[in-house]
């Protein structure tokens, strides 16, 4: 583990027509940008970009990437980068394409500016990436996930382009952002001051917080999305998902923040790849925390999430998921989070990861 803390970005600018101040925050950085994005992403935000960076009088180039983010990949834009001399990587896109421009920025020891053009996760902010091989399959937690040693240089959040995406990814990146209040908790029921660091009981304060706020709002959250409509709660939802949630995995440093939930979405990405790869990453944790609260011993909560999530048209079992609810895919799933390292292996615990599993299987 790192021993420093990255608790934020260098830069962080969120309000309607940011895509208007780009030019200028990325010459902040160098004059030669290298832009790296999904083709639909490049679409939608090309006209704009392409004022901004001639207007602060910037040389650059677009590259396009539609795969997943791997090893390969970052390594293969961190030596074009430096190959051509650029000053700059700015991501733009979803999640895998942030992911990838960290991984590539990270390699060459470049600066990174990301815009973000989906709310699904908070993958602009945080100073991780989370790699899969080239078909999708992820490596997971261990020996898997690139940690970057500096934070986002810059994030560039438009609100006016946030509120034209799916609101399905809007509800995903709700419960990825939701889901760290009930990841911290892991195997346990309540959280007590006095059994984890000053750091991650912070986080988890806030985590709380997060969760009730998005709990009241998130009907507001996901219609006003749906109209394109840009209300208070939009704006809030979005500092949410990207800021704080950011913050509470850099309070944590990356470890602790999350837990089985997250370590499902690996097992079935690692597993299940072909079953699982039409799904977003906050569609599978969110079904992944009816197994966590499971395995916190709180199955008294579990009817209430389940209508939740239900509402916001999620997945809430592994036939959701399009898994088969076999017991050999479950004994893999079992066997998998196992050996995570969030499983004290007590007879208890074993027992109820067991129970967890069976918890998201059968539901209709």
């Amino acid at each position: 583990m790192d021993i420093a803390y990255k608790l934020g970005a260098g830069r962080y600018i969120q309000m309607p027509g940011a895509i208007k101040k780009s030019g200028e925050e990325i010459a902040r950085y160098g004059r030669h940008i290298l832009l790296l994005g999904g083709p639909r992403a490049i679409s939608i935000l090309k006209k704009d970009l392409d004022s901004q960076l001639l207007q602060a009088n910037l040389e650059y180039e677009y590259l396009e990437y539609g795969g997943y983010t791997t090893w390969e990949a970052a390594d293969r834009f961190s030596i074009y980068a430096l190959e051509h001399e650029f000053d700059v990587i700015v991501g733009i896109g979803g999640g895998r394409i942030m992911d990838l421009a960290k991984g590539a920025a990270h390699k060459a020891r470049l600066p990174i500016v990301t815009i973000p053009t989906s709310s699904a996760t908070c993958a602009a902010y945080t100073p991780m990436s989370v790699m899969y091989e080239e078909n999708g399959k992820a490596l997971g937690t261990k020996n898997g996930n690139f940690y970057h040693d500096y934070e986002v240089n810059s994030i560039i959040i438009d609100e006016n382009i946030m509120v034209y995406q799916p609101p399905r990814y809007a509800a995903a990146g709700m419960l990825d952002s939701m889901a760290k209040a009930i990841e911290i908790q892991n195997g346990h029921p309540k959280v007590q001051k006095e059994s984890m660091s000053f750091e991650l009981y912070t986080a988890y304060m806030l985590s709380k917080y997060i969760y009730e706020e998005l709990k009241n709002n998130y009907q507001k959250i996901y219609e006003d999305i749906k109209e394109h409509r840009l209300s208070k709660e939009v704006h809030d939802y979005l500092y949410i998902n990207f800021a704080l949630t950011g913050f509470i995995s850099g309070s944590s440093k990356a470890l602790g923040q999350t837990a089985l939930a997250h370590e499902m979405y690996y097992a079935v990405r690692k597993y299940f790849t072909l079953e699982g790869q039409g799904f977003l990453h906050g569609e599978i944790v969110g079904a992944s925390l009816i197994l966590q609260l499971a395995y916190n011993r709180q199955e008294n909560q579990i009817p209430e999430f389940v209508e939740f999530i239900k509402k916001m048209h999620m997945p809430v079992a592994l036939q959701d998921l399009g898994i088969p609810e076999t017991e050999e895919n479950k004994k893999i799933i079992y066997q998998y989070l196992l050996q995570t390292g969030f499983v004290d292996e007590t007879e208890e615990n074993k027992e109820y990861l067991w129970k967890s599993i069976e918890c998201i299987c059968g539901r209709r």
